[in-house]
């Protein structure tokens, strides 16, 4: 079928011709601008980019989960953010996980206690010069236990002899009020604690005397902390549990021990405690040092107990990680920028000590590394965060600079002999005509695709398409102005037979030796891939290849599951992530714990409300247990006053006295936590207006992400369907993952759709023909198959780094086959003949690009990130993939349907002479080119 011609009389090929022909003007001119102007330009480049790098001022990294991976206007964030305002956290959770075969053994529990001793003899100092030790800044409760508890133990037989003092008691219920407060301020506080060593509390002499059969039945019959005289679960502190024929615990394989610290808010300074990363937390400085001994004292515990492993999480762990990580990351950086260094040298100069170009090379990788800066700057200056998967950023603009370098270089080797006959200026404006039509499809098509991917909801992936996008433009503007001013230094260097490294030295007589003129990689190209590719069995071959590879790759994203979760962020060296990862595998039938936060309710009115909707969760199916203090409160009332307040509205009167005659009872004193008051709570005076409170509740063991998606809707339903006065809502900690896996999947659709839509607009404007556009999409769409079921084959999900990743690959993967469709659309003479000429004197560029972007991940392949993981894996099948589709089955499918060539008799582009006069001189625009005995013109579009 005869195709359109590009430059016919259509309205797009207008269009797209008068565009074409003004790019080629453009950069033709601009280039001899460059050339003759040099060191101005290089100067222009330096002071913006230091202008831009001012931003880094206002420079700041996020670490925060919610703040990265969930969209802001998620019921999660909104809850979390009315939390932070209305009802703000003081609480500080330490965590240390215990491991072994069996840790309910004796010598197990006795090195449990020395590590609470060892934590105990922590000492810091703040900023006021204050010794702090775990006992100056932890919460503290009331505690009945210990040295008390046989005290307490007489006086119960005392006053009431025909009780069995083992039996429940509660003292508020026995005592007059007035003799019940006068007890209560009496009774000591303790740092709260919670772990299997409350069993027998401080009690040193007890635990030393301990045998595998005492921790066994203890475990099995204790109810009561032996410090602080409360019920205590301690089954469910343990993980891993082992139970015999009868039920009954034989052996954990885990037990965790949970440390409840106090922040000072008066002394918070997060201007004290931003460290190098620029994270700031809020916490006072006293506590934020002790976590630092805890975490110092805890790692480097060696016990004296074989098979005990002691692992730990630290509040301050997860941002601290996060950006030692991220400043680790430089390593990866700088090793990339060498190994590219390397590369480029080899393959822009050439083997003598004239025509090598490693000072050229060098100022290239500066140029991406400025570009870096600018993108960075910019976007700091205004405003937008820096998150981990930033870190990738440096080494994907390393390999798109370099490709842009190889395009440039490769254009001007390509120059004819009539072309290289002109001056210096000129010549540079020739080369950066050919180049510059390439290098700006690639560029604009990733920076389309980039600000696409900026409209998602989630966070991190719009901060980083921006960061990107910003990058991109800026390296396109770079290495063509600052590379290439340099290049005309470098050239005029050369030409003037002065040393490539010492350009100070000139050597005189010197002529190039032999080995040092031959391009191993051009002849490659020239006498065997283009002849084989195009021979009939080897078509077949690559179309039957193809077809199977996409059969089987389309099997395979079937497979391709759904999952995220923010421990993968944390490297798998690190003390957080071994504490993670033995978290969720030994407390995963613990299910996950929530609450539910109530605003400023009428609550003598809406207690009702509240007791519905605890019984609405309890009979739900993904709850397995509601701990609400309204159920406590009403069997309380009852047993106090005798009034049953159970789905009643109360007087406000006696709603404040009952609130706080419980509040201050042994039964509710663990619950004054659990409620925001207008005031002060004080004891025996009745409770000031509630403004905010809130109750726990645990779903049951979920299995996957419809379940986990599933009990969350259903528990905001439930919350919604009170119909509270005010604002109510729950909130989990793993809510945050699966709010991600709720939209992630269609983000990840939309994404690829609308870059997909950008890829085929871009190329169908620049390209000028439809056909080959298509076969350009048809490429992308195929590698990008290719790469999700290598996803699957290499144990990766859908989450937001393989969602960034494969909108990188939809840019990425378009510069292999769109190079490879521009050159055959300008050159002319048979499909085969043109496939020829296409890959002759597009192959090297192409796999020198390719492999240039491989080599800045290539270092990936070591981490234990699983961001950097993820984009090596991802960018490997990229590699693949994408030269596959680029230089094997699409010049294959040109060479037996491609579209007709660009009408380039009407088009020429005009030069200009010293004088600033015109001139269509043909031979400055074409150029022959001799295969197999016989010789065919290439045209004037000609570009890498």
């Amino acid at each position: 079928m005869r195709m359109v011609k590009a430059y016919g009389g259509t309205c797009l090929t207008r269009v797209s011709s008068s565009v074409a022909g003004g790019l080629e003007q453009f950069f033709y001119r601009y280039g001899r601008s460059v050339a003759t102007h040099p060191r101005k330009y290089i100067l222009a480049c330096v002071l913006v980019t230091a202008f831009c790098c001012l931003g880094f001022t206002n420079f700041y990294m996020e670490s925060r989960p919610e703040k990265l991976w969930i969209p802001q206007d998620s019921d999660y964030v909104k809850t979390l953010n009315w939390q932070a305002e209305n009802f703000p956290d003081d609480k500080r959770v330490e965590l240390i996980l215990f491991e072994a075969e069996n840790v309910l053994r004796a010598e197990y529990i006795m090195e449990m206690y020395e590590i609470r001793k060892a934590v105990w003899a922590i000492a810091v100092t703040d900023r006021y010069n204050r010794n702090l030790t775990q006992d100056d800044l932890c919460f503290r409760v009331p505690a009945l236990g210990g040295q008390y508890e046989k005290e307490l133990r007489n006086i119960k037989t005392q006053l009431f002899p025909h009780r069995d003092p083992n039996s429940p008691f509660d003292w508020s219920l026995e005592l007059d009020k007035k003799v019940y407060y006068t007890f209560y301020q009496l009774i000591p506080t303790q740092c709260l604690e919670m772990s299997i060593l409350e069993i027998w509390g401080d009690n040193k002499t007890i635990i030393e005397q301990l045998t595998d059969e005492d921790v066994i039945n203890d475990i099995n019959t204790a109810s009561m902390s032996a410090t602080y005289g409360y019920p205590m679960d301690f089954l469910g502190v343990l993980g891993g549990i082992m139970r015999n024929e009868t039920g009954h615990v034989v052996g954990a394989r885990s037990s965790m021990a949970q440390l409840v610290m106090e922040l000072n808010r008066t002394d918070v300074d997060m201007t004290q405690l931003a460290n190098d990363a620029g994270l700031a937390e809020e916490v006072d400085l006293g506590l934020y040092t002790w976590e630092g001994e805890f975490i110092r004292v805890i790692c480097n515990y060696t016990g004296q107990s074989e098979g005990l492993g002691v692992f730990l999480k630290a509040q301050r762990s997860f941002g601290e990680i996060s950006g030692e990580t991220i400043m680790g990351d430089v390593s990866f950086l700088t090793v990339g920028i060498m190994i590219l260094f390397v590369y480029v040298q080899l393959m822009l100069g050439k083997f003598n000590v004239v025509e090598n170009r490693p000072v050229l090379s060098m100022l290239g990788l500066l140029a991406t590394v400025m570009a870096v800066g600018i993108s960075f700057g910019l976007c700091s200056a205004f405003g937008l965060a820096y998150g981990p998967i930033h870190s990738i950023l440096p080494l994907l603009m390393l390999g798109l600079g370099v490709d842009d370098m190889f395009v440039i270089i490769q254009c001007w080797n390509n120059l004819n002999q009539e072309e290289q006959q002109l001056n210096l200026e000129k010549r540079m404006g020739c080369a950066l005509r050919h180049a510059g039509v390439a290098i700006t499809i690639t560029s604009l098509t990733d920076f389309a695709v980039f600000i696409i991917g900026s409209t998602t909801v989630l966070p991190a992936l719009q901060s980083f398409c921006i960061y990107s996008a910003i990058g991109i433009m800026a390296l396109f503007l770079l290495q063509s102005t600052f590379f290439v001013a340099w290049f005309t230094i470098d050239q005029t260097r050369l030409e003037d037979n002065r040393n490539g490294l010492l350009w100070c030295y000139k050597h005189k007589n010197w002529t190039p030796n032999d080995c040092s003129q031959h391009d191993l990689c051009q002849m490659f190209f020239d006498k065997i891939f283009s002849k084989y590719l195009l021979m009939k069995p080897m078509k077949v071959v690559v179309l039957l290849m193809t077809a199977g590879l996409l059969a089987t790759s389309i099997w395979g994203v079937t497979n391709l599951h759904q999952e995220f979760n923010p421990v993968w962020f944390i490297p798998q060296s690190s003390y957080l992530f071994q504490f993670l990862f033995r978290a969720q595998k030994y407390y995963p039938e613990a299910g996950e714990r929530g609450m539910v936060y109530l605003g400023a309710l009428n609550y003598s009115q809406e207690l009702p409300k509240i007791g519905e909707l605890t019984e609405t969760m309890k009979r739900n199916k993904y709850i397995s247990s509601v701990d609400s203090w309204y159920d406590l409160m009403v069997n309380y009332t009852k047993l106090d006053t005798g009034e049953e307040i159970d789905g009643k509205p109360m007087n406000e009167t006696f709603f404040s006295k009952a609130l706080s005659t419980f509040l201050f009872s042994p039964m509710g004193s663990p619950f004054q936590n659990y409620f925001s008051f207008d005031g002060k709570l004080t004891m025996a005076k009745p409770a000031p207006t509630v403004v905010a409170s809130r109750f726990d509740y645990r779903h049951t063991t979920l299995n996957g992400r419809d379940e986990q998606i599933a009990a969350m809707d259903q528990m905001k339903e439930m919350v919604n369907a009170a119909n509270f006065s005010d604002f109510a809502a729950p909130v989990a900690m793993m809510y945050s993952s699966w709010e991600t896996d709720k939209v992630i999947a269609m983000e990840l659709l939309r994404n690829l759709s609308l870059a997909m839509i950008a890829v085929f607009t871009m190329t169908l404007l620049l390209l000028a023909n439809f056909i080959s556009s298509i076969y350009v999409l048809i490429c992308v769409i195929f590698t990008l198959v290719d790469v999700m079921a290598l996803m699957t084959w290499w144990e990766l999900s859908i989450d937001s780094v393989s969602c960034i990743n494969l909108v990188l690959c939809t840019g990425l993967c378009v510069d292999y086959s769109v190079h490879i469709a521009l050159h055959y659309m300008q050159v002319k003479g048979t499909r085969d003949y043109r496939v020829r000429l296409t890959v002759r004197g597009m192959g090297p560029a192409v796999i020198n690009g390719a492999f240039s972007t491989f080599l800045a991940f290539i270092l990936l392949a070591n981490s234990d990130s699983h961001v950097f993981q993820s984009f090596f894996k991802i960018f490997f099948g990229v590699f693949v993939f994408g030269v596959f589709h680029g230089l094997l089955f699409l010049p294959v499918l040109l060479s037996l349907i491609g579209p007709a060539p660009y009408d380039t008799d009407n088009h020429a582009i005009p030069e200009h002479d010293d004088n600033g006069n015109d001139s269509n001189d043909s031979a400055v625009h074409s150029k022959s080119i001799e295969i197999d005995g016989r010789t065919y013109t290439q045209m004037p579009h000609t570009t890498l």
